[in-house]
């Protein structure tokens, strides 16, 4: 029998009003890798009715509200938390047949290159711009990236090695989405080993392209990332056949 534990790290977040659907979804997920449960505030007793279910719980506290802990731990946390050669990340209202993980592995095999593949595209490109003398400083480049497919956030597999190799680009680009408003920082450095001094902290920025809804979603920002180091081509949207369903009709954003 395969070892999935070896090839696959698996990250779900919830809160308690999503324990009716983990309860199911994670019995289907264990048997396939490491599963990550991201507790977004579940309580002693919605982490009773899972025990057994998972292998590791993660209680992150990047923020008070649940959407953004949720949001931030897939952005600051999955990268360096994930070993396996390849990790899944899902959100508590996908649907998943019996052989869902056959799509994983036919997509991986199909095309061994990959670094970032789900079944769905997402409802908007990415049109991005980050710019100015500090952005190059941290970087040595601007970025700019035009009508770039994005892999929607619900179910994505990434390769663990790409997005390890890259885990700088993406917390610089990270900071300076989460810190800055309008080209100004408003919120203390959360990596500042890559900000040497304080004046240059200071440095204004061009941002356009920011979610007004979330200064970061993480599915915008690890496309982005893939984007921004010219693989493009090794991300793709390939087709479930019904093996993982999105239902957004009977839950809220974790």
């Amino acid at each position: 029998m395969k070892d999935y534990e070896q090839l696959f790290d698996v990250f779900i977040c919830g809160g308690s009003q999503h324990v009716h659907l983990l309860k199911p979804l994670l019995g289907k997920l264990q048997p396939y890798g490491r599963v990550h449960l991201a507790s977004s505030f579940l309580s002693d007793t919605d982490l009773d009715q899972l025990d057994g279910l998972y292998d590791v719980l993660h209680t992150p506290r990047h923020s008070p509200d649940g959407y953004h802990n949720f949001e931030l731990f897939s952005i600051r946390d999955i990268n360096r938390l994930a070993t396996a050669p390849y990790f899944i990340k899902l959100d508590a209202d996908i649907h998943l047949e019996p052989d869902w993980i056959d799509y994983v592995e036919e997509s991986i095999a199909a095309f061994p290159d990959v670094v970032l593949f789900g079944p769905r595209k997402g409802n908007n490109d990415i049109n991005f711009q980050l710019s100015g003398a500090l952005v190059r400083q941290l970087i040595q480049r601007d970025i700019r990236v035009a009508n770039a497919c994005k892999v929607a956030g619900g179910f994505y597999v990434g390769k663990t090695s790409f997005f390890k190799e890259h885990q700088r680009l993406m917390d610089v680009i990270h900071e300076l989405m989460w810190c800055y408003k309008d080209g100004i920082r408003y919120r203390p450095s959360i990596n500042p080993e890559y900000w040497p001094s304080e004046e240059m902290s200071s440095e204004p920025i061009t941002l356009i392209g920011r979610s007004e809804n979330f200064q970061g979603n993480e599915d915008v920002l690890r496309n982005l990332v893939v984007h921004a180091v010219g693989a493009g081509d090794r991300l793709h949207i390939f087709d479930s056949q019904g093996r993982i369903q999105m239902d957004r009709s009977n839950t809220m954003n974790p």
